[in-house]
């Protein structure tokens, strides 16, 4: 099924057909459809600026339960989401001056931050130590589709929790390809995953090294966690 077809097709899919499948540039069709798939408690999967992401609306309980169970990950273990900018992150997250400073600098990027979480989060969303992880990737589709959707989306990677992820939508297995609603293919990516910084204590600290991690030294001074 392409995007071709009409999107009464992406409604049957809703009674248990085969995902939606969009290819090449940014459409109004694309769009349209990850978004209804998500108010509908659908999961999708979308392309970000390091790896193919799948996600679902980050307020809807059922939805995020059912993408733990696809990556067959810890229930506790905290989703991060993407948002459409900075605005948005300061309504679910405390931004220090100096957290905001590099933020500013470095966003749209490669980069997962991990902060205070400020207002009422789901408890899926939020780890431990009461700090939510936020992305907003330098890539149209995942922006456009949370500008549209007016709230952020989690974001994790395709793939279960012991395995790697795809760097292509042609290496998705029969169980991912069945469980969400639309997917959104761009390619062949990279496949490098995102930066993981920590903004919660005294000082950066940087939980996982991925893309971007060089330009991030010109802003702060980090440690990296061994």
């Amino acid at each position: 099924m392409n995007a071709s077809l009409p999107l009464l097709s992406f409604k049957n899919r809703i009674a248990g057909m085969s995902a939606v499948i969009f290819r090449g540039k940014i459409s109004k069709r694309m769009i349209d459809a990850a978004v209804e798939a998500l108010a509908k408690g659908e999961l999708i999967i979308y392309p970000t600026d390091t790896i193919y992401g799948i996600g679902c609306d980050m307020a809807n309980p059922k939805a995020l339960t059912k993408l733990n169970n696809l990556k067959k990950r810890p229930s506790k273990k905290p989703f991060s989401f993407i948002c459409d900018g900075l605005s948005e992150i300061s309504q679910y997250a405390k931004l220090s001056n100096s957290a905001h400073r590099v933020l500013r600098q470095v966003l749209p990027g490669p980069y997962t931050f991990v902060l205070p979480v400020n207002n009422s989060v789901s408890r899926k969303m939020v780890n431990s130590e009461h700090a939510i992880g936020v992305r907003i990737p330098n890539h149209p589709v995942p922006l456009e589709i949370v500008k549209r959707f007016g709230r952020p989306i989690t974001t994790t990677s395709v793939n279960v929790a012991t395995e790697e992820p795809i760097s292509s939508i042609e290496e998705l297995t029969p169980e991912f390809r069945n469980a969400v609603a639309v997917i959104i293919d761009q390619g062949e990516l990279e496949n490098v995953p995102s930066t993981i910084v920590d903004f919660t204590g005294q000082a950066p600290v940087i939980l996982r090294e991925g893309k971007g991690i060089e330009e991030l030294r010109p802003y702060i001074n980090f440690t990296i966690e061994q």
